[in-house]
């Protein structure tokens, strides 16, 4: 008798979800499984934990009996196994950044709370708030604030913490986050490069990218953001007294 196409083969149940959903499920599974993966390498290098005992890049051993009792799956089945996994993939990835969370609290200085400019040399060009748009040309809210400065020279983190993104990002360019403690992000955007990768561990100060123009873009220039708890905020809270339009000191000390 020949079956529709939803329909379980197994046991005739003809609400059992179709191919489409299972394959969309396994998806969300293997994505949810990446993430898991690098989130662990992360933190297993950020405890200084044994690489070969906690290994994120092969499946844990495991065996038994060639012999049993078997049974075959039906659809509906194969289905809410999935979804199940997927929950739980989900809960582990929450418990595992709250740890994360907890080793870098712990090993970070005191300098973990955003401070200072991300140039070394330049000036505040556009502040934070509502804005005419430099390219769409209509008044919009600027989320963080523009600081222009020479093409290539150098983007400082201006707190301790942990680079969760660094790649490309829409509007954005090459785009550069780090997560502070207490709950805090500041993001980097519009870099000619980024020099630093997504699980690693920055310092004040130090030099993370290049002031460029990628991205939405009429120049080079860094535009800074700080967030808390995903929230943005003035980033002129943090950046310091030095007047708006006051270039920056360079450091000769460390020029690079």
């Amino acid at each position: 008798m020949p079956t529709t196409p939803n329909q379980d083969i197994t046991n005739g149940d003809t609400d059992a979800p179709d191919v489409d959903a299972i394959t969309s499920s396994l998806g969300n599974m293997q994505a949810e499984l990446m993430r898991l993966d690098a989130l662990g390498e992360r933190l297993v290098e950020m405890a200084g934990l044994s690489a070969e005992e906690f290994d994120f890049q092969n499946p844990p051993p495991q065996g038994g009996p060639e012999e049993g009792l078997a049974r075959d799956y039906t659809i509906k089945e194969i289905a809410s196994e999935l979804g199940s996994v997927v929950g739980l993939l989900k809960d582990r990835k929450r418990k595992l950044e709250i740890l994360e969370e907890a080793i870098m609290e712990r090993d970070l200085t005191a300098k973990s709370v955003p401070s200072g400019w991300p140039v070394r040399a330049g000036y505040i060009t556009s502040n934070y708030g509502f804005r005419i748009h430099p390219i769409k040309g209509r008044r919009l809210f600027h989320q963080g604030v523009d600081f222009a400065a020479p093409s290539g020279s150098p983007v400082v983190a201006v707190a301790d913490g942990l680079v969760t993104f660094s790649g490309r990002r829409s509007g954005y360019g090459n785009l550069i986050e780090i997560r502070h403690v207490d709950g805090y992000t500041t993001r980097y955007g519009h870099n000619q490069v980024n020099l630093v990768q997504e699980g690693q561990q920055i310092r004040q100060g130090q030099k993370i990218g290049a002031v460029g123009a990628t991205g939405t873009a009429t120049g080079p220039h860094v535009h800074f953001e700080v967030l808390k708890n995903g929230e943005h905020l003035n980033p002129m809270q943090f950046t310091g007294r030095q007047s708006s339009m006051m270039l920056v000191a360079a450091n000769p000390d460390n020029p690079s």
